[in-house]
């Protein structure tokens, strides 16, 4: 027992020794890492030019260290001038695209300021003829009445504003003082028959030949007919006859500048008119006009359909003055009258 612990302890001393001596080389090994560095570093490479010719040789001495600070120098150099290349191109094509968005923008902008002046230049000239025109009714002077309506002070308060304002101005309130001036023709209409010229640039006669049928959906706020319990906006109202093939037509002079077929609308035809007035005539069976055509009011252009999403024959129909829709009973109630 004595003899194998002794043994034991004797290992435990030789364990411990060896120890020791393992890591005191290795921290010898460690503490002259520093010195071997700077004496590798301090170093150098002897390169010589030898020329052929009896010139004596050149030599040159290239310390370590200083090769190592050029190369890292270099090496870091050529990193930032590529990490700079690419970021310059980055940005250079960020401000291209911003550059081409604003100048479709500056675009858009001068589009729209042209639309402005147009739709303003013909609320003006439909202003001049409605002036005219209440100017014929008895005991009502065309300039009061139409001033009292709202348009005729549109278009005067514009003319003392600036250039944007007045755009705005007009664009907001054409359409609002434009429903305004509507008892004035209505009024208009019905003492002097013989005026026509105005009242056939206005969508303001039933648009079924006859003036047969009746409204089964009127303009704003309706319940969707094809999503039971959901609420829609209807931009127009629908007329109906109860069957296919009655003549429709043309509610003001104009030019047919869209007709085709659309999955909603079915077979259309849109009409533009004088004084920045559009009206659309949706659902239709057949076609009576082409694009392009000039047609006058109450000119047939088609019949009514069941073409597109429809629940049964009728006629879809929209008036759009500008960049707005209107209820298109605010001018049918003006004359419900056909050629």
């Amino acid at each position: 027992m004595a003899e194998g612990f002794r043994e034991y302890k004797r290992k435990e001393k030789l364990f411990y020794a060896r120890l020791v001596s393992g890591a005191t080389a290795v921290f010898r090994s460690l503490a002259g890492i520093p010195r071997r560095l700077v004496a590798w570093a301090g170093r150098g490479t002897v390169v010589a030019f030898i020329p052929e010719s009896e010139a004596p040789s050149r030599r040159f001495r290239i310390v370590r260290i200083l090769a190592l600070v050029a190369v890292l120098g270099i090496v870091g150099i050529s990193g930032f001038s590529l990490y700079a290349t690419s970021r310059y191109a980055l940005l250079a094509a960020r401000y291209q695209t911003t550059q081409e968005r604003l100048d479709e923008a500056l675009a858009a902008v001068d589009t729209m300021r042209d639309k402005a002046e147009t739709l303003t230049g013909q609320a003006m000239k439909f202003e001049d003829r409605l002036s005219d025109l209440l100017s014929l009714v008895e005991g009502t002077p065309g300039t009061d009445a139409l001033d009292a309506a709202g348009l005729g002070q549109l278009l005067n308060r514009g003319k003392s504003q600036a250039l944007a304002y007045r755009e705005i101005e007009r664009l907001e309130g054409v359409a609002r003082y434009l429903d305004e001036a509507v008892p004035g023709l209505e009024k208009a209409a019905s003492l002097l028959s013989g005026q026509k010229e105005i009242m056939t640039e206005i969508p303001n006669i039933w648009p079924i030949k006859g003036g047969i049928g009746h409204i089964s959906m009127y303009f704003g706020q309706n319940e969707n007919p094809f999503s039971a319990g959901q609420w829609y906006l209807h931009s127009g109202i629908d007329i109906s006859t109860f069957r296919q093939g009655d003549p429709v037509v043309a509610t003001a002079d104009g030019k047919i500048i869209g007709m085709g077929y659309d999955p909603g609308l079915g077979n259309y035809v849109t009409i533009q008119h004088s004084h920045g007035f559009l009206t659309r005539y949706a659902h239709l069976r057949t076609f009576r006009v082409s694009k392009g055509q000039q047609v006058s009011q109450g000119q047939i252009i088609g019949s009514i359909g069941n073409t597109g999403k429809s629940t049964g024959p009728h006629l879809h129909y929209e008036v759009h003055l500008g960049t707005s829709i209107i209820d298109p009973l605010r001018f049918l109630n003006v004359r419900r009258t056909a050629k």
